[in-house]
Formats: structure tokens, sequence, C-alpha cells
């Protein structure tokens, strides 16, 4: 199996293919310059641990990603790149943040994580840590009022999406970033807890080691606006 195309070239496919579509209107598209060593070394002191490979690779290529689209003739409540959103935005948000933005205690200490206890570490690394991280998870997509997109800490960092503005950090399947990105990308930037890793109280959470359902951007569409109307 052939290694993934680099993130800009895929961002950039993703971006044509929703300008191309008469229903899509695209709002705002940024993609920041890379983040540097010292800033990527520094953004890890704060936390006091090591972020994934893949996620530092992500930062080498570009420090920041943002996007918003909608459904065209639509009334949505914008969000300025890099920034909280707010209810009433748009379906479709990427806002993977500034490596310094993201990799921050702040999150934590301003209750926009739930604080990860002993038995979320035993489901997500098999056992509870000792001693446990001072810093246990940041948001790394602020994607959604309600939802966004967090590493949790750890020997294997993983991604969850939380909900109820962080508060529930139980109800998400967990995966690498790199199959979070799988994910972002399938869905065209859609909710990643409604249209992916979000289970409700239907079952107990599971590891995701590769994201498969790929529906077309038309079945999206047709989700998207049974949703609003």
């Amino acid at each position: 199996m052939s290694a993934p195309a680099p993130f800009r070239a895929r961002f950039d496919a993703l971006v044509a293919a929703l300008r191309a579509h008469p229903q899509v209107e695209i709002y705002q598209a940024i993609v920041n310059p890379p983040a540097s060593e010292e800033a990527i070394r520094a953004a890890e002191a704060t936390i006091g641990c090591a972020i994934p490979a893949d996620l530092r690779e992500f930062y080498r290529g570009q420090d920041g990603v943002f996007l918003e689209w909608g459904l065209r003739g639509r009334d949505y409540r914008r969000t300025a790149p890099f920034e909280h959103p707010d209810y009433g935005q748009p379906p479709g948000c990427i806002n993977l943040l500034s490596v310094a933005d993201a990799i921050s205690p702040a999150w934590q200490a301003d209750f926009h994580v739930n604080e990860i206890d002993g038995e979320h570490q035993k489901l997500l690394f098999g056992a509870a840590l000792d001693p446990a991280p001072t810093v246990g998870a940041v948001c790394v997509d602020n994607f959604s009022k309600y939802n966004h997109g967090d590493l949790v800490l750890g020997p294997d960092p993983v991604m969850v999406v939380s909900t109820d503005h962080g508060a529930d950090m139980d109800s998400s399947d967990w995966c690498s970033f790199s199959t979070y990105l799988e994910l972002t990308f399938a869905i065209h930037g859609l909710n990643r807890y409604s249209y992916g890793l979000g289970i409700g109280w239907s079952r107990a959470p599971r590891r995701v080691d590769a994201w498969s359902d790929r529906p077309t951007l038309d079945e999206l569409l047709m989700r998207v606006a049974a949703n609003e109307d």
C-alpha cells in the first residue's frame, strides 16, 4: 500500500473539489507556513512531553490549517480563522491550530478539555499512568462550538473527538493523528463527531486503526441539507 500524498497536496485537492461543486461555497482556506523546530520543542516543553511523530511531521509542513465551507445560499455564523467557532457555524470546518496554540496546558487549565483520569488511561493505553502526566489532553482541531479533536497524552498519544464542549471524552472512538486526518479528508471537513468517531452511548469506544468509509461529496451534502432543513 502506497503512502498517502503530503498533507498540502491532499488539502489543495479537497479545496478544489469543494470549489468545483455548485452547492458549496468556501469562505476561507488558509495554510500557515511550517513551524520551526524551536517552536515545536517549546510547545512540547509547556506540556512536559513529546508529541507523536505524525503530528510533529504535520507541523513541520504547516503550522496550522483553516478551512470553512457551507451550502450556497445559507446563512451561517462564520468562524474567524484559528478562533473558537460559535453556534450556527457552517457545516464544514477544519481548524487545525498552530503548535503553540494547540500544544498548551491552557486547554485543560481553562476547562476546554476534560481532565483525563486513570480509567481513561486504562482504556486508551492499557493501564493507568504512574506518574500521571501534568497535562492530560490538548485541543488540536477546534472545529466546532460543541465538539473538537483532542490529543490525549500518554505513551502512545491518541485523538478523540470530545463533545459537550470537551466535558465528555468518553463517547468517542480513538485513533492516531494520521487516521484522524484520513477521517477529516474522507468527510470533507464535516463534524468529526457526527460523521466520524462519535458513538454517543451506543457501545463502548474502541481504537480505529484505519478509516475506510469514504462517502461521495454528493452523499455528504444530502445529509447536510437534511440536517439543516
